[in-house]
């Protein structure tokens, strides 16, 4: 294959960078676009992204590390270091498997939190111990992806190593690894290193041009929770993750038998919605063998770090100017394909959707609730808003705004989500599935 032609090809795909390695020999490494549009300085490969949930798997390996060094153990229950969290019989290894059953805290924060005041870890623990949402289900039952949990995780390993979450990953992970580009998010880093870092931007579909998260109506509230981490709130390099990845295919900060642990799926009476071990999703690919993998988003990014253990394949795709998600994702399996077939086959790029404002009387008629025809235990809420913006309440998810195309046709902004409300009936399409609920 020859990667210096696919490198080309992937121009003006993405604004972004890319690598693609077979252990220590990179096949596969460009960056493209810009990294700021107010300075329009070009992209460089020492950029550094917001991982967003791709931070997930880097912080169970701090956890990891804690159980190697018999700190703690996967089994402890986690009320050994919240005696005043409200919520009992939950283990590390639940948070670690997303099947604690605990609140997602993005909706207390909505609830209950000063959108110009940036909140901490400590912050979540306190809206949970104040007001204790109820749980989910019992710890262990099924799984639910959750956010709350990695936080508590990042809580955890200060309360077990006392030193900040940032001091303990960048001297037991980042620094060994020489992973040099790798930060654990904080005021003062974003300050320290707005030129190093990636920044992210969103597509206003009213104004049709990309801007700062801040200064759009649907992402400025999610800034007050920039710097919550454990669950994202890593920044990076594609080059630190390919070592990351490297280090995790020859074990070597971390035991063999306890990565085996965290990349066996958790056993659960019920289904799970996928298969996930300790921060990693599992899948076996035909041609490249197991891979454990994770994605990210948060406003203005877009994240993939593959892991295939066998193949020793690794593939980072981390992106700053916000598309339609379905295309990333294509991009990425494009390239991934390319590694078996020596082709690619890029796809068309889609037009970015503009929006329309419709009238508070016909938005009004949309409020309520619709319960899933599939799953009648489960409903989905449609709200108007104060300021005339209707948001949509999927389960376990936050909220996300309907942005109209027509009366009766919406769509969520990036996701390559389609939603149509008629006659009392809702339907989500998203490529070829469809979800209805009746209100």
């Amino acid at each position: 294959m020859v990667w210096n032609k696919v490198k080309e090809q992937l121009e003006n795909t993405f604004n972004g960078t890319v690598l693609l390695a077979q252990d220590e020999t990179i096949l596969l490494q460009g960056a493209y676009g810009e990294a700021s549009i107010q300075t329009h300085a070009p992209m460089q490969l020492h950029q550094r992204f917001n991982l967003a949930s791709v931070s997930k798997p880097i912080t169970a390996l701090g956890i990891l590390l804690l159980v190697q060094e018999n700190q703690i153990t996967l089994d402890d229950d986690i009320n050994k270091w919240f005696a005043k969290l409200p919520y009992v019989n939950i283990t590390v290894r639940h948070l670690l498997h997303h099947t604690s059953g605990l609140p997602d805290y993005m909706e207390l924060f909505a609830d209950h939190w000063n959108e110009t005041t940036f909140a901490t870890n400590e912050d979540v623990l306190q809206l949970l111990t104040r007001y204790a949402p109820p749980r989910l289900f019992e710890a262990g039952e099924r799984m639910e992806y959750s956010n709350t949990g990695y936080v508590l995780l990042a809580l955890l390993i200060e309360r077990v190593t006392n030193k900040s979450f940032s001091k303990y990953m960048t001297e037991a992970i980042f620094k060994p690894l020489n992973m040099m580009h790798t930060t654990v998010t904080s005021t003062t880093f974003t300050e320290q290193y707005t030129n190093e870092i990636a920044h992210g931007y969103v597509y206003d579909v009213y104004a049709g041009q990309h801007v700062d998260p801040a200064e759009f109506e649907e992402t400025k509230s999610t800034i007050c929770l920039n710097y919550i981490t454990g669950d994202g709130g890593i920044y990076s390099t594609v080059e630190d993750l390919w070592k990351l990845g490297r280090a995790v295919i020859h074990a070597q900060l971390w035991e063999e038998a306890l990565l085996e642990q965290a990349f066996t799926p958790s056993t659960l009476t019920a289904e799970q919605p996928f298969s996930y071990g300790m921060g990693w999703i599992i899948y076996e690919d035909e041609q490249l063998g197991k891979c454990v993998w994770h994605n990210g988003g948060w406003p203005g990014y877009a994240t993939t770090f593959k892991i295939h253990l066998q193949s020793k394949t690794i593939f980072v795709f981390l992106r700053s100017k916000e598309q339609e998600l379905d295309f990333e994702i294509a991009i990425g399996e494009a390239i991934e394909k390319a590694l078996i077939t020596n082709e690619l086959h890029l796809p068309k790029k889609p037009k970015q959707l503009k929006a329309v404002h419709l009238p508070t009387e016909i938005l009004k008629c949309y409020e309520g609730k619709y319960q899933l025809q599939e799953h009648p235990e489960h409903a989905i809420e449609v709200v108007l808003q104060e300021d005339n913006r209707l948001y949509i309440f999927l389960p376990s998810s936050m909220p996300l705004e309907l942005h109209a195309i027509k009366e009766d046709e919406f769509f969520l902004r990036g996701l390559g989500v389609l939603v149509t409300i008629k006659q009392n009936t809702l339907t989500v399409i998203e490529g070829n599935q469809k979800t209805i609920a009746i209100k």
